[in-house]
């Protein structure tokens, strides 16, 4: 049971912060909107064929630390949402929110890779 909640938890993470890259790029700046629904495609298609191949039937403390770092990845774009509120949207922030996705992305699909490995 405890394998299957963390399981959805890491899938329903990333999934959450795909989104916050188009909800930071502002409509008026184009390549950056457009960036941002890249990373939200991408992010729908690696997540959910993710949630239909990856399956673990033992914890390993990979899991553990991939869970946490997508915890810390999603506080941060959190943040920046919090700060694109009250200070407004910029492009830097929008640039970093991109980067931290793309990086939560390559960090699920170890972990999908890594669930037929190990």
């Amino acid at each position: 049971m405890g394998e299957f909640i963390i399981d959805v938890s890491i899938n329903f993470i990333t999934f959450a912060i795909c989104f916050i890259p188009l909800h930071l790029s502002s409509p008026a700046k184009g390549i950056l909107e457009k960036i941002g629904a890249s990373i939200l495609f991408a992010g729908i298609m690696i997540v959910g064929t993710g949630i239909f191949i990856s399956s673990s039937e033992t914890l390993k403390s990979y899991i553990y630390v991939i869970l946490v770092v997508q915890l810390i990845i999603l506080c941060i774009e959190l943040i920046f949402v919090l700060w694109s509120k009250s200070k407004g949207k910029s492009t830097i922030l929008s640039i970093l929110s991109a980067i931290l996705a793309i990086g939560a992305l390559g960090i699920y699909i170890y972990y999908v890779v890594a669930s037929f490995i190990y």
